[in-house]
């Protein structure tokens, strides 16, 4: 599908393109999505630039990601998308600008995109202006993608501190945790971390697309807000970096305090049997004894034998527990 936004005072006005129909004078950004052959092919003869396939698009060779090919430059990054349901996912979306105009290319619906396109479509917005341009609508795009990055991470920080909650802040009144609780756990983490992987992947991409940023815009005759802009946006890209970091500590804490409480329970476990095998030693042995039947044992023909056997058994099996409690094995 093959999207055009027309720059109309300081807001972008958006159509469907039809098939054969021409580009609109007042178009700065293009938006392929899911394109077919022959939505690439219109595209390309409006921009006179080549459209990335999928499969360029996925290539992780830098110089498949950033490069300039026949005046126009080629930009790939790692965009979060489905962040709000059970299976997250990443997906490149390639920027592609060509004089005044941006083209992106994307096979997956990024919120982050759909935030800023609901943004930019209304006046007064505060991102588009009447000299706005594709490099314009790039910035404000990266912009919307490390702000909701940032939102994302304030769930991910808000999860892992329910589960440290949980771990840690437990009340005397409340119930050991179980197998199933450790489970849990430990596949909520496990999860959070895998999320965040993905995030610190999202964010290096982006970081990478805006150092080709700063040195292209070094070498034109770029805006000084602009190049500004793009300064602004780095530094957000590294605080969000670096918290990213923060939050990864955190969950490897989590990760190795969960396996931690797991080895103290089945430690403790482990000691329970081990204590009731050394208890039951004794009146083992004392059974055994009694149970070798030779003729001359003469308490086996007394009335007192049968109880005196017994009673020698439990003594044997209660003064070692005992013994077990008072050393603080117990």
């Amino acid at each position: 599908m093959i999207y055009v936004y027309t720059l109309e005072d300081d807001y972008l006005m958006p159509s469907a393109a039809l098939a054969g129909a021409e580009l609109p004078p007042k178009a700065v950004w293009v938006d392929l999505f899911n394109p077919t052959h022959e939505e690439d092919v219109q595209v390309e003869a409006w921009t006179k630039a080549a459209i990335p396939t999928h499969e360029d698009m996925i290539e992780i060779e830098e110089s498949s990601r950033f490069y300039a090919e026949n005046g126009a430059q080629y930009l790939t990054a790692s965009i979060l998308h489905s962040t709000e349901q059970k299976h997250q996912g990443i997906a490149p979306v390639s920027f592609i600008l060509t004089g005044q105009l941006l083209v992106t290319v994307r096979y997956t619906e990024p919120k982050a995109l759909a935030l800023f396109i609901g943004r930019a479509t209304k006046p007064g917005n505060g991102i588009i202006n009447p000299k706005c341009t594709g490099l314009t609508v790039l910035l404000g795009l990266i912009e919307a993608v490390t702000d909701r990055i940032a939102d994302i991470l304030e769930g991910v920080a808000s999860n892992i501190d329910v589960n440290s909650h949980a771990i840690f802040r437990r009340s005397e009144n409340d119930k050991p945790m179980t197998t199933k609780n450790f489970r849990d756990s430990l596949t909520q983490i496990g999860g959070q971390g895998a999320f965040l992987s993905k995030i610190r992947e999202s964010i290096a991409g982006v970081s990478r697309l805006l150092v080709y940023l700063a040195a292209i815009s070094d070498q034109t005759s770029t805006k000084k807000e602009t190049r500004a802009w793009i300064k602004s946006l780095e530094r957000d890209t590294q605080s969000l970096s670096t918290y990213v970091d923060f939050l990864s500590n955190k969950i490897t804490f989590l990760l190795d305090t969960v396996v931690g409480l797991i080895s103290i329970e089945q430690n403790a476990i482990i000691k329970i049997f081990s204590v009731a095998a050394v208890a039951f030693m004794p009146p083992t042995l004392v059974a055994s004894i009694y149970g070798m039947n030779f003729e001359f044992m003469p308490e086996l023909k007394e009335m007192w034998g049968y109880p005196m056997a017994i009673g020698l058994m439990i003594a044997s099996a209660i003064i070692p527990l005992l013994i077990f409690r008072k050393k603080g094995w117990l």
